[in-house]
């Protein structure tokens, strides 16, 4: 009997595990979004909102480098807890949450000057009306194409 994923329909192969009929990288990415009490649709509008881009550099994720596969990484503001829907601001590369967001924000106020980087913390993606889950959000899984951050480690350890 062949297995389907019930997010992205495709095949679940039993060597990597069946996660409730979630195939691997579904899961990864169901758990990443849960974290933050958001679902894979919240996460695909945040996406579409953003161009399926890093809402900072625009580019995407990255592909599989020295450090091995490279993930969308869910920004949130840490100031307002330790991650709630209403704390996440957006969907961002490695690098722009790394060490994008987080040195910037460690500046002073008066030393803040890098307007894509401002327009990002004052009008975040993930908090726009327009960023609300719409029909087109649920035909397909966005947050599988790039993944999302610890999707490799998700359910094996070493």
């Amino acid at each position: 009997m062949d297995l389907e994923c019930d997010l992205c329909h495709g095949p679940i192969y039993p060597e990597e595990g069946y996660f409730g009929g979630r195939c691997f990288l579904c899961a990864a990415a169901e758990r990443q979004a849960r974290r933050y009490g958001l679902t894979i649709w919240q996460i695909n509008a945040i996406l579409r909102v953003q161009g399926d881009a890093c809402a900072i550099c625009g580019e995407s994720p990255g592909d599989a480098g020295i450090e091995g596969p490279s993930y969308w990484q869910i920004d949130h503001d840490h100031a307002c807890c330790t991650g709630c829907p209403q704390c996440v601001r957006g969907l961002l590369c490695k690098p722009c949450n790394m060490r994008g967001v987080a040195w910037y924000e460690a500046l002073s106020i008066d030393r803040r000057d890098w307007p894509r980087m401002n327009t990002y913390l004052k009008d975040p993606p993930a908090r726009r009306p327009h960023a609300e889950v719409r029909w087109g959000d649920l035909d397909r899984v966005r947050a599988r194409e790039g993944g999302l951050a610890g999707a490799q480690d998700a359910f094996f350890k070493d």
